[in-house]
């Protein structure tokens, strides 16, 4: 799969483009553009599958309204040399962070979370009820050591812990999250996450059983409470599975 790319930044690096020679030969660097005049004709030149553009030079909404309007799906890879812009990025659901100075391991993940994107691209444009889960889709998570990055349909539930947020996935316990509760539910909720409770967003793929008591068990064996004012949704939700 060719995948035609473009770079924006203010100081461009030839290590960017040496690591997607080496470790993506089917990715194609177009182009690259140190301001925003060039970058807006070059992206209408070039039509880009992959940006890969630098977080100083603009604000994120600019970037997103670059990419608007293109004939083909366009997947985005922020740049920063400021680790706080990740959360930024990541609430804007660009499929990946990069924080600069580079190296080899963050560009390797953010390019492989695109590739899978565009290859998913019909799952992944196609209404959740016509075609069933996005499963192939990865998110970044931000913890207090970093970002994890995981598949959505791994993700079993989510748990509100005051200002963070705990979540339980199927291949480790759990992570601990800066996002609140709610910052998860504009994240997950075009992905059949359901909000059970005011604590807690389920993953409605993991649902094994509902209790007489009121209770939804999920895949982890673990039972999270569901709200009475919530039963007709969630029996709703569940219809559409």
């Amino acid at each position: 799969m060719r995948i035609d790319a473009i770079i924006i930044d203010q100081e461009p690096s030839s290590y960017l483009k040496s690591c997607l020679i080496t470790q993506f030969p089917d990715i194609k660097v177009q182009g690259e553009a140190a301001g925003i005049g060039i970058a807006r004709r070059l992206i209408h030149d070039v039509n880009p599958s992959l940006v890969f553009a630098d977080m100083k030079l603009f604000n994120i909404d600019s970037l997103l309204e670059l990419t608007e309007g293109l004939s083909n799906r366009c997947e985005m890879i922020c740049l920063s040399d400021r680790a706080d812009d990740a959360i930024t990025a990541l609430r804007h659901h660009v499929c990946g962070f990069i924080l600069k100075p580079l190296n080899a391991g963050d560009i390797v993940i953010s390019v492989k979370s695109a590739i899978r994107n565009l290859e998913t691209q019909t799952i992944a444009d196609t209404p959740v009820d016509q075609a069933g889960l996005p499963h192939t889709r990865l998110i970044g998570i931000p913890t207090m050591e970093g970002i994890d990055f995981i598949y959505v349909h791994e993700i079993i539930r989510c748990e509100g812990l005051q200002k963070c947020t705990r979540v339980v996935t199927m291949r480790r316990k759990s992570l601990i999250s800066s996002y609140n509760i709610g910052e998860f539910k504009k994240l997950l909720d075009t992905y059949g996450f359901f909000m059970c409770h005011k604590s807690h967003l389920i993953n409605l793929m993991h649902v094994k059983r509902v209790t007489r008591e009121g209770f939804i068990v999920l895949s982890d064996a673990e039972a999270v409470p569901l709200a009475r004012r919530k039963r007709l949704e969630f029996l709703q939700q569940l219809k559409h599975l």
